[in-house]
């Protein structure tokens, strides 16, 4: 589709085009009438003998002028209707309509070679590569200062227009002659109005191209922060996993090996106490028995320590998030506020991180992108879920994006199939509810 500039432009081809085949016929065809009136009143001796020269068959002439003209404005037709995309294909109209110019201009005997300058503006629109535009447009600045009449005349002789326009009547000479001029001044200016309008759509061109980089390096910038955080969270995705499948091996070690061993070890206390306090080698049998299956039972104990190294000292939730309010509070020098109800429930290491870091990215963003000075963090208990809300007194958002922090909130929240809300009301406020899956009290 074209643009509104290439549509501008080559109307004004299109009247270029119309001007200079208007004119070439014109002066063809005043030759050839004047001339047959010349040879009908017989004044041929006479006109002869005031012209420096004279043209050959000017009906030849006319009708060649005529089939030129045609064959200009058919190859100007499939030039612009965009049939015709190959350089090479272009370049070859341009030679033949050169060719054909260059021979109209020496039939008129240079008396109008404004053609050349619409073989110029075309050039500058159609040709793509740079060696086709070059020779293109040295050819017909060349041409046209070569084949200007009165530098011409300089060399070699050449009949003038004006010689035929001075038969006619005094009246007539003046309308022909404005005519002819006109013309001439009409292609000039069309010229130079197609020039301007080619400068013009080539700087909204070079705007519309400054616009488009500068929307792809945007594009391009947040394509890279996406792929950041695309890692992030792929490494936090991964991470999670990795939990999940150690808890899983843990409890599978837990509840079968362990619970056995711990029965077994049950089984041998009371058959201990049944034996009573004699030494017999059946009591030593018993004891010896007993304190291997309790080395078994710390060994399974170690063995699922080392699945979740961090299990036998990791701090409960509650106790956790208070930690981390107090850090906080140490480093950032902000009020903080925690109130926490008795929520004394375990749950898998997946869902507390995932609680844990939700509060510490909550407080993260209220202190560096809300600039609060005033935070409160609440953690209550609801039926079969637990809720966090975290309310500061920052400067908020009229309106609110998911970031990357807020993006991984509710990343993390989906993962524990839970629900959050953002609002901005008298500062910013994160509202989370996460259902509970174990119901198992810390011990």
């Amino acid at each position: 589709m074209k643009s509104i500039g290439n549509l501008k432009i080559n109307k004004i081809l299109e009247l270029m085009l119309i001007i200079s085949v208007t004119t070439m016929i014109l002066i063809s065809g005043f030759v050839w009438i004047i001339t047959v009136r010349i040879i009908d009143m017989h004044e041929a001796k006479l006109f002869i003998s005031r012209s420096v020269s004279i043209p050959g068959n000017t009906m030849h002439i006319f009708i060649f002028t005529v089939i030129s003209s045609i064959c200009f404005i058919v190859t100007f037709s499939v030039r612009s209707s965009n049939r015709l995309n190959g350089t090479y294909i272009i370049f070859v109209t341009f030679i033949i309509e050169f060719i054909l110019e260059l021979i109209c201009i020496i039939l008129l005997n240079f008396n109008y070679n404004g053609i050349l300058l619409w073989t110029f503006a075309n050039a500058l629109i159609y040709l793509k590569k740079n060696k086709y535009i070059s020779i293109v447009i040295v050819a017909a600045t060349v041409s046209y200062l070569f084949t200007t009449h009165d530098l011409v005349k300089l060399f070699i002789n050449i009949y003038d227009i004006s010689a035929y326009i001075r038969v006619c009547s005094t009246s007539l000479q003046t309308v022909i002659f404005f005519i002819y001029n006109a013309l001439n001044l009409m292609t000039v200016v069309s010229f130079i109005l197609c020039c301007i309008s080619i400068i013009v759509n080539k700087e909204e061109i070079i705007e519309k191209n400054i616009e488009l980089n500068k929307q792809l390096e945007i594009a391009n910038f947040d394509l890279q922060k996406a792929n950041i955080e695309l890692e992030r969270s792929l490494m936090d995705n991964a991470r999670l996993a990795e939990i999940r499948e150690r808890n899983r091996i843990a409890r599978e070690i837990h509840d079968t090996l362990g619970h056995t061993l711990t029965g077994l070890a049950a089984g041998i206390d009371a058959c201990i106490a049944l034996a009573g306090d004699e030494k017999t080698p059946l009591r030593n049998q018993l004891d010896l028995l007993s304190k291997v299956s309790r080395n078994g039972i710390k060994d399974i104990r170690m063995s699922v320590s080392s699945l979740r190294p961090d299990a036998p000292d990791r701090l409960n939730l509650e106790s956790a998030i208070k930690e981390l309010v107090e850090n906080t509070k140490r480093v950032a020098g902000v009020n903080i506020i925690f109130n926490c109800e008795d929520i004394n429930l375990k749950f898998d290491e997946d869902e507390e991180m995932a609680i844990y870091r939700i509060v510490q990215e909550s407080l993260t963003n209220s202190i560096r992108h809300g600039n609060a000075k005033n935070i409160e963090v609440m953690v209550k208990k609801n039926f079969g879920s637990i809720g966090l809300i975290i309310h500061d007194d920052g400067i908020g958002c009229e309106k609110i994006e998911s970031g990357f922090g807020l993006r991984h909130i509710r990343e993390r929240v989906n993962m524990l199939k839970g629900q959050v809300n953002f609002r901005s009301e008298n500062g910013f406020i994160v509202e989370a509810m996460i259902p509970i899956r174990w119901g198992e009290e810390y011990g």
